[in-house]
């Protein structure tokens, strides 16, 4: 029961992001609406570490735009709803 609830929120806000880029560079175009498009950067240095087996590097350069982040809040609200559903 706890792990649909979980994928049921992962799956959500996979689905928010995916569908708030489409939304995004669609209205790009769009006058009254291309701050809908406008990102947000999120950049994590590369950190690396040197061990005798391996060398592990780890960072993140990512981009969220107005309308992803948007639908995002809507989903976390809306996932407990769409988590019911599935428990009847």
């Amino acid at each position: 029961m706890l792990m649909k609830k979980v994928l049921t929120y992962i799956a959500s806000i996979v689905v928010a992001l995916v569908l708030g880029g489409v939304i995004g560079n669609l209205c790009n175009d769009i006058d009254s609406l291309h701050w809908l498009n406008y990102t947000l950067p999120l950049h994590i240095k590369a950190h690396e570490w040197n061990i005798y087996i391996a060398d592990l590097t780890f960072g993140i350069d990512s981009k969220f735009n107005i309308a992803q982040l948007i639908l995002t809040i809507i989903a976390i609200f809306t996932a407990p709803k769409i988590a019911a559903m599935f428990q009847k």
